[in-house]
């Protein structure tokens, strides 16, 4: 047989001419071990695919790429025909028994075909196999391109639950190049539906990715626990966690090359999937089987000059358009919000309007091109169907404003819109090509900015309906893409956070959700960082958990609640903001893994962004935490879902002192402490004291029902709708014990609206306070897990 040259260095490559027709070259894999040039020749691989008019490689040449990557394939060849197995190519495959399989672009799942059929390594065998495999395949899909036949040693292994790995790579559109590890085989599709998403399977951003991220992450999962010895089952014969990761690892390089938004030629991987990967009995880790789907992904936009958001989120000078000059409107709104703010001097904020001279006091100029000077920001509260879009356009190309924040929306909802959107998108990003970096714009569909160091509301709410009061948390950015739960999260939490910055970032025609992650880790004094998220442009997830993971290392938080997870919800979101909604569970496993707190609900959002807020600077030495309630079914619900947290088990001091404290007789003294309703509060504090200062509690959770007489915790004149309490009630007690402790307190108050006060005294001073003690409890859970040790 000739010798052909292999399209994968270090190969080796044999094929037969067969009179009358081209014959397809059958290939042997053996002991492969691929230099750096490799990478070259994948390409050449894929355009050749590409160049036959194939969306997808064929099962041999996934062999071939994952060999010139340095992992395990079987020794294989591929046949045109029966007759083109010998002896010497059985020989070749050093097996006892082989797999005959289809090799058909059309055919993917050739099982489900029965297209695959196992034989004994002899050439009259195998040319049966051959023939039988190549005829069923044709009498099921007659329409199918028939190559050849793919003949491969049949790879022994100990098969039983979580033996057999699915594993391979994606592309997605927001992270790029994304590592699956998963639970394989025939059953894998249930398996994967059967189980914890955290047992079934693991996503790695493959850019950047360690060892011990590997190792980290795969920890837990059946996959590693059954392929490194850990199932009764299976213990003695692991494979090894070390040869696992090295697996990983060297999918994750071709990810990176091939997978990534700027592959090599412009060509590269949509996914590639191997199910099942195999633990051999020799030892190796062996891809069984191969699917590879090409792609050209276009061009990222342009990178934008973070650095320049300065102009936006703290301006010095500001244009409103859109604003009445007779009545109130949106633009009105934003422009008296603007004035009351003082951040922008009245001289220098205008309102462009075609007939007014001045409005409330601001001077006005009848277009953009009569503005004396470019500003700083200008804000366009022009709806799209009345030139919104050309307005900001005018603003781009004339720059006439560095910074731009396009309220409008109507840009991406509807037909008209997205076209109208494009065109946008397109003249902004040229701009930011231009030598000055063009002008940033914060957008359109949004409900615009509150910035503190810059002094200003552009808001289209008044003021009368939104008021911003101090707050003892002051150390929050919310980045928001819907404009109406920012409005929600602000008013819900009055005077307990006010937001150091409150965006609104909408469609994200231009700066996104990342690009304020990274402007805003340049201002320390934001501790806490709630992002509230519908979809990420695209190339933008892989930004955010870079910027993410730049924070948390910095000691900082970032919480996200991320939108648009069902179908339904992806839907929903695509028509408010025109959100490229990507997969949810790849987002969640990649931010989580990157450090981000992942919220599930909104209450817990909320709940997170007060906790991490009042309690930043605090630390926890463990996860061991006291429970004081006055009522025994807060005891218990709070034992039951401890979310992560361990009850602490408390001195021989402490527990002399509890006992000294509690009703005599009536409960014994045990964590969580059941007070009874009958401690008068004095008793109650001086317990929490006790329990503070015990060097096995490393956290505290303060819960009790507030309806009974023995507790002051009603204003001194509550029946004059007063809000004013005595020193000496529970919560001002409660309060003077949290500012003199450095561990982390939450507290519970599960009653109705007659104890508001209460509740909003310790929001007030900065002391976390819920309605549920279970929502208090995985708030503190959750602060707890991220302090340093």
């Amino acid at each position: 047989m000739d010798r052909l040259r292999s399209s994968i260095p270090g190969t080796r490559l044999a094929g037969t001419s067969i009179k009358g027709r081209s014959a397809l070259p059958w290939r042997l894999s053996v002991e492969v071990r691929v230099p750096s040039q490799a990478v070259n020749a994948v390409g050449e691989l894929l355009a050749k695919a590409e160049r036959e008019g194939r969306a997808q490689l064929l099962e041999h040449e996934v062999y071939a790429l994952l060999a010139g990557a340095g992992i395990d394939v079987p020794r294989h060849a591929v046949v045109c025909g029966p007759e083109d197995v010998s002896e010497a190519l059985c020989a070749e495959l050093r097996s006892d028994d082989v797999v005959v399989k289809v090799v058909s672009p059309d055919i993917l799942h050739k099982s489900d075909l029965e297209a695959v059929a196992f034989c004994e390594n002899t050439s009259v065998a195998v040319r049966a196999a051959v023939e039988r495999v190549l005829a069923l395949a044709r009498r099921a899909r007659p329409e199918a391109r028939v190559l050849g036949a793919l003949v491969a040693e049949r790879v022994r292994f100990q098969s039983g639950l979580g033996r057999e790995l699915l594993l391979g790579f994606r592309h997605d559109p927001a992270f790029g190049p994304v590592v699956v590890v998963a639970v394989g085989g025939l059953d894998a599709e249930y398996l994967l539906g059967a189980l914890r998403p955290e047992q079934a399977r693991a996503l790695l951003a493959a850019p950047g990715l360690t060892r011990e991220a590997v190792r980290a992450r795969l920890r837990g999962t059946l996959v590693h626990t059954a392929l490194t010895g850990g199932l009764r089952s299976q213990r003695g014969r692991g494979a090894g966690e070390e040869r696992l990761v090295d697996l990983v690892l060297a999918l994750a390089q071709l990810a990176e090359r091939h997978a990534g938004f700027t592959p090599a030629s412009g060509l590269g991987l949509s996914e590639l999937e191997v199910n099942p990967f195999v633990a051999a009995l020799d030892g190796r880790l062996v891809a069984l089987d191969g699917l590879a789907r090409l792609q050209r992904p276009g061009a990222l936009a342009p990178a934008r000059r973070i650095e320049n958001l300065r102009h936006l989120l703290v301006p010095r000078s500001a244009a409103v358009v859109g604003a009445s000059a007779e009545g109130m409107n949106v633009g009105r709104v934003i422009l008296r919000n603007l004035l009351e703010g003082g951040g922008v001097p009245r001289q220098r904020l205008w309102a462009v309007h075609p007939r007014a001279a001045a409005i409330d006091g601001c001077p006005a100029v009848a277009t953009l091109a009569d503005l004396p000077e470019p500003v700083d920001m200008a804000v366009v509260a022009v709806s799209a169907d009345k030139g919104g879009a050309e307005l900001v356009s005018e603003l781009v190309e004339q720059r006439r404003a560095r910074s731009v924040t396009l309220i409008s929306g109507g840009l991406g909802e509807t037909v008209a819109g997205r076209e109208a959107e494009r065109r946008l998108r397109l003249l902004i990003e040229q701009a930011h090509l231009a030598a000055d970096g063009g002008v940033l714009v914060n957008g359109g569909n949004c409900l615009g900015i509150i910035s503190v160091p810059g002094r200003y509301n552009t808001f289209f709410i008044p003021s009368s309906k939104l008021p911003f009061h101090d707050a003892p948390g002051q150390n929050v950015a919310a980045v928001s893409q819907s404009g109406a739960y920012l409005v929600t999260q602000i008013s819900n939490l009055d005077r307990a956070v006010r937001p150091r910055y409150a965006i609104s970032f909408g469609n994200q025609v231009d700066v996104t959700v990342s690009d304020y992650l990274e402007y805003l880790a340049g201002d320390a004094a934001v501790r806490v960082f709630a992002v509230y998220l519908e979809g990420f442009r695209r190339g933008d997830g892989e930004r955010f958990l870079a910027a993410a993971r730049r924070l948390v290392a910095e000691g900082r938080t970032v919480l996200l609640y991320k939108a648009g997870r069902t179908a339904e919800g992806s839907v929903a979101a695509a028509s408010h903001t025109a959100a490229a909604v990507g997969d949810y569970e790849v987002c969640r496993d990649l931010v989580r893994s990157a450090g981000v707190i992942d919220c599930q609900t909104l209450n817990m959002f909320e709940d997170y962004l007060v906790t991490f807020s009042f309690l930043n600077g605090r630390s926890a030495t463990g996860r061991r935490v006291a429970v004081l309630s006055n009522a025994g079914f807060e005891c218990t619900a709070a034992a039951d879902r401890l979310y992560g947290l361990e009850i602490a088990e408390l001195s021989p001091a402490t527990l002399e002192r509890l006992r000294e404290l509690l009703p005599q007789g009536v409960v014994d003294a045990h964590n969580p402490v059941d007070a009874t309703p009958t401690t008068p509060t004095e008793r109650y504090a001086l317990m929490a004291e006790a329990l503070l200062a015990d060097p096995g509690v490393d956290a505290l959770v303060v819960a009790g029902v507030p309806a009974t007489p023995y507790l002051e915790n009603l204003p001194q004149d509550h029946a004059l709708a007063g809000d004013e309490f005595r020193a000496s009630s529970l919560p001002a007690r409660l309060v003077r014990l949290f500012h003199q402790t450095r561990k982390p307190v939450v507290v519970s108050v599960d009653a109705g609206p007659l104890y508001d006060a209460c509740v909003q005294l310790m929001m007030r001073a900065g002391l976390p306070c819920f309605r549920k003690i279970d929502r208090a409890t995985r708030a503190l859970a959750a602060f707890v897990g991220r302090t340093p040790r």
